[in-house]
Formats: structure tokens, sequence, C-alpha cells
């Protein structure tokens, strides 16, 4: 039986992080391959998805993963909105999902890149850009993903109490809680939004030299321009390390 006031609307985040690891001209890139299994792994990538479903206030409901030869993780999260936390004039549509991928490349030399994928769908009421802590903040060492895209799409309808009156409420993204970060936006309309997060030159730095030290400061310019260039709809002047919109 089909209920009345029901609510369709939906909000989906897709985000992208590129996480790079250096390996100098004398150096094995097993010592990359040994970082990337310790954080891109699926047993991490479950518990950052199920640290997203209580972020977003979602039950989960059923979960699958599986770890691919050589490298790779993917997983799945069936999650539906905690109806608790609703009054009884709007009923929301339930399912929702939570699915991650993981990919590595090193098509730039000593560098491996790793691309971790997100799609995070909720019919929950909550902010989905809230979700973007528990994925960018996974690391306790501040060793945050170089650039990060995300892609937010709103679909469907919310009502008040008659069909004319359509409830527009929209989620941002909180610029200031990310501060390591420069960030670029672009807003087709206001269901939809595109944001680039290029990591800063002396975090950037940091982390490279940290993990490496034969990491030159000369080379961040060079993978900023690399990152911008293979990853991101935005272009970047590598003197002044600003976004350009496109």
């Amino acid at each position: 039986m089909m209920i009345k006031k029901i609510s369709n609307v939906s909000t989906t985040l897709i985000v992208n992080t590129y996480e790079c690891f250096y390996y100098g001209d004398n150096q094995d890139i097993s010592d990359c391959e040994i970082n990337i299994s310790k954080k891109y792994n699926s047993e991490n990538l479950l518990k950052i998805s199920r640290n997203i479903s209580k972020t977003i206030q979602t039950e989960i409901l059923n979960e699958s993963s599986h770890n691919f030869d050589p490298f790779g993780d993917s997983g799945s999260l069936l999650i539906q909105a905690d109806l608790n936390l609703y009054n009884s004039a709007t009923l929301h549509l339930k399912e929702s999902h939570i699915t991650f991928h993981t990919y590595i490349e090193d098509i730039l030399d000593n560098f491996a890149i790793v691309r971790l994928e997100y799609h995070i769908s909720s019919c929950s009421d909550s902010n989905v850009y809230n979700s973007l802590k528990d994925i960018i903040l996974l690391s306790e060492e501040n060793f945050f993903p170089d650039l990060v895209a995300i892609d937010y799409i709103r679909r469907g309808a919310k009502y008040g109490n008659n069909p004319d009156d359509i409830i527009y409420d929209t989620n941002n993204l909180n610029f200031n809680e990310y501060p390591m970060y420069h960030i670029s936006s672009i807003t087709p309309s206001m269901n939809t939004s595109h944001h680039t997060l290029l990591l800063d030159n002396e975090f950037m730095l940091n982390k490279f030299q940290k993990n490496n030290s034969f990491f030159q400061s000369d080379m961040v310019p060079v993978l900023k321009k690399f990152l911008i260039s293979s990853y991101s709809n935005h272009k970047i002047d590598c003197k002044s390390s600003n976004l350009k919109s496109s």
C-alpha cells in the first residue's frame, strides 16, 4: 500500500581521493606497497564505511567486500535511514547504500598513486558532506590525500503539507573544516555541485619528507600539475598554487 506524504529525496556524494606514495630512483616500490596495504585494505575501509553510516544516521542492513590480486579492494554496505529520527508527518524511502573501490597506478615516475572511490547514497536527512571527515581524515598521522574530487547530486523532492509546498533544503561543504586544502567549487545547479580539494604545499611536502627523506621540495609543483591535469576539472597556476575553474 502506498503511503501518502512520502519523501523520495536522496542525496549522493561521489568522492575520489588520490594519494601518492613516493619511492626514489634507488628504492624498491615494495616499500610503497607495504604502506599502501596498511592503509588501503578492506578491513580499514569497511571500518570507515561503518563510521560513515553512523555519521549520516543510517542503519547497516548488509555488508560485503572483496580483495583483488595483486591490489584492489571493493566493498558495499546496504543501509537504511533511521526512521526513529523523523516525525510522523513525513516518511522517507529507506533504501540507501555505501560502496568503495580502490585502484592503483604508477604512470608517474617514482610514484604509486592510489585512488579511493566512495559512493554514498542516502535518504537520511543528515548532511552527506559530513561523511568526508571519515574519508579524508582517516589517517591518524595526518597523511591526507593529495587531491580530492567530490561530486554532489540531489534527486527527488521533499514536500510539506501539500504538493505545492516543496522544501528546497540543500547540503553544503564546510570549507573551514579542511584548512589543509585549497578548495575550488563549481555549482551548476542547486541539485549538483563539484569540489576539488588540493593539499597545501607545506602539508604535502611535510607528508612526503616524513616518509622519505629523498623527496625534494621542487617535486611538489610537478606532482600538483600532474594531479590537476589528470584527475580534476580545474586548472592550476603552478607559481601560486591557486586553483582556477575551467
